[in-house]
């Protein structure tokens, strides 16, 4: 394998660490980039920032794949800035108050919301953020945990489903080395289906978050910002949040009508089911571009009939839409230019052979019993290092199947720990364009996000060790039932011992406090 021995991991790990000490997230990814184009243009760095942006900026925004996914950023935040100001959001966090009257029916609603929205990972936290801002603002549910619940619904429901790109990639991959294997036993279909289950990172994210929502039992980080917003403050002070969020202000006489925001929600999601049974929905996997496609159908076309709407209800005239369509798009900016950074490290990493090195270095404690743990283990490191899953993916699977086919190791949890070893970065880490989206549609700060979310993050993680354990001795899929339990146990006891220490801290103020 070739890398850059232990200099390959530095890039990566330097742009965690300063995104963490700083709290910049532009200025950390910038900074990693720098350090590893420096690396590979033998230490000389006005060599390296030319490469970086000859090789790394131009390519990654040429690229196609990102074009379309930058498009589609552009045309979903007019669709969010137009229905925000419609009033629609706040006509439905009026119609559902009735219902959703507490914290957690609230975190509820968000997580089952974001189990509607499973057919992409970037359209959940978009779609699902502004709709239900106002209203988790109005019932004290702090943004760190908004921003949580869309993370925990977007990358690990998505990586279960056979018929959206996430499904079609992975198969993709799996094809290849059924070919090369000449396996004609199975298709690459029944191998992504059999896996699910043993997809333990991806369902238990999934039940952690209406485990959490239900119970309130948060810790940590996540128990302090749910404090803080109980006192009123949705965000810590001096936090800079990946979206604006501006105070609707209706026209004189205009009401907030529920159908400016319902009719277009219900437009953009016929037209982009229309769009993918066109092409075979749901029988046939569909191609990303396809889907992309679809979004920017959907959500371009459902803006428009929210203006129409807005315009027939004297909400807006069409300059002030124009005007608003133009700042929803703006408010990507930072957004887009983030992403270009973290897609710009990941194709970085893979120059400097970063994955190559995390295998390198652990090939030794490779052991067939224990395969679907280890890969486990390092496909989590490495995409967490990389901030992407599809990286590990494509490095991992070749590696897997035929290692499991030759050990006699078990090929669906082998497969399945792979794709959740891989899911674990995307969903946690700072440098994963998952994550910076969550925090956009919860108008987050980004870095409040991470620190929050990451030891929610181990915790499932550090279950799903044993479960690979179990797993690949048994391949029963029903062990997935105590590992439910287990997590559950877990998150009860370091809810009290959380809130045990911040009882203590508060009695500790109070009695430094003056007279």
């Amino acid at each position: 394998m070739e890398h850059f021995g232990f200099l390959s991991i530095i890039p990566p790990i330097l742009a965690i660490v300063l995104s963490v000490l700083t709290k910049n997230v532009l200025l950390s990814l910038f900074a990693g980039l720098l350090v590893g184009t420096t690396i590979l243009s033998s230490w000389n760095p006005f060599v390296g920032f030319y490469i970086f942006i000859k090789d790394y900026i131009f390519v990654q925004v040429a690229d196609s794949y990102n074009a379309q996914s930058m498009t589609n950023m552009l045309i979903i935040g007019l669709f969010v800035a137009i229905i925000t100001q419609s009033g629609g959001a706040i006509a439905f966090a009026k119609y559902v108050s009735r219902w959703i009257n507490t914290k957690a029916k609230a975190e509820l609603a968000m997580w089952f919301g974001g189990l509607f929205i499973w057919f992409s990972d970037s359209a959940n936290a978009l779609l699902v953020g502004p709709i239900f801002q106002s209203i988790g603002d109005r019932l004290k549910v702090s943004r760190e945990k908004f921003a949580y619940i869309l993370d925990a619904t977007a990358s690990p429901v998505c990586s279960t489903i056979p018929i959206i790109s996430w499904g079609v990639y992975i198969m993709g991959l799996i094809d290849k080395e059924f070919e090369a294997l000449q396996v004609t036993n199975m298709t690459s279909w029944d191998a992504f289906i059999k896996a699910v289950p043993f997809q333990f990172y991806s369902i238990l994210t999934v039940l952690m978050v209406g485990y959490m929502a239900y119970t309130q039992f948060d810790y940590g980080p996540m128990l302090r910002a749910q404090k803080r917003a109980e006192s009123g403050k949705l965000l810590r002070d001096g936090a800079v949040p990946l979206r604006n969020t501006k105070q609707v202000e209706l026209p004189e006489g205009a009401e907030p009508k529920l159908i400016t925001m319902i009719l277009p929600l219900i437009t953009l999601l016929g037209l982009m089911f229309f769009i993918f049974i066109l092409n075979g929905f749901p029988f046939e996997p569909l191609k990303g571009n396809i889907i992309r496609v679809g979004i920017a159908t959907g959500f371009l076309i459902g803006a428009l009939v929210c203006v129409l709407l807005s315009v027939k209800y004297k909400v807006m005239t069409f300059k002030k839409a124009q005007d608003i369509a133009m700042e929803g798009m703006s408010d990507m900016i930072y957004l887009m230019v983030v992403m270009v950074f973290a897609w710009s490290l990941g194709s970085l990493c893979k120059n400097l052979g970063t994955a190559d090195y995390i295998i390198e270095v652990s090939k030794d404690f490779l052991n067939p019993a224990l395969l679907p743990t280890i890969l486990f283990t390092i496909g989590a490191a490495m995409s967490l290092a990389t901030g992407s899953s599809w990286g590990p993916y494509a490095i991992l699977m070749p590696i897997a199947i035929p290692m499991s086919m030759t050990m006699g190791a078990p090929l669906f949890v082998t497969i399945a720990a792979v794709i959740s070893g891989g899911l674990f970065g995307d969903h946690c880490s700072p440098l994963s364009d998952t994550t910076i989206l969550a925090s956009m549609g919860a108008a987050s700060d980004h870095i409040d996000h991470f620190r929050t979310q990451f030891p929610y993050a181990l915790t499932v993680a550090a279950v799903c060790v044993p479960l690979y354990i179990i797993a690949g001795f048994s391949q029963k899929t029903f062990i997935i039932i105590p590992g439910a339990i287990a997590l559950a146990i877990v998150i009860y006891f370091l809810h009290k011992l959380s809130m045990n220490k911040y009882s203590k801290e508060i009695a500790l103020k109070s009695d430094n406090m003056p007279a």
